[in-house]
């Protein structure tokens, strides 16, 4: 089973110290995001996409059928959980 987690542009997963960022939320089944700030992973709810080792995660849409989701398909070793939205401050 899936660990799902409600999800947004800037926000932050640790998955077993690795930063998961969402840099865009194109649609609500449609994510592009980085691991550790390496390069641009998109992500979708047609296929999973192994972004560490044995950690998958697809994109989704929440049960209201709006909102964006990724869910996350790991052993239950490795630890995962939102750790927040990036602060971006404009005009400094």
């Amino acid at each position: 089973m899936a660990l799902s987690i409600g999800v947004g542009t800037g926000s932050r997963v640790d998955v077993d110290g690795h930063v998961v960022k969402v840099k865009n939320v194109v649609k609500p089944n449609l994510i592009v995001l980085t691991v550790d700030g390496g390069e641009d992973i998109v992500v979708s709810d047609q296929a999973r996409i192994e972004i560490l080792p044995d950690v998958f995660v697809f994109a989704g849409v929440g049960s209201t059928g709006r909102g964006s989701r990724l869910a996350f398909e790991a052993p239950v070793s490795i630890p995962i959980h939102r750790i927040g939205y990036e602060v971006v401050e404009y005009g400094t």
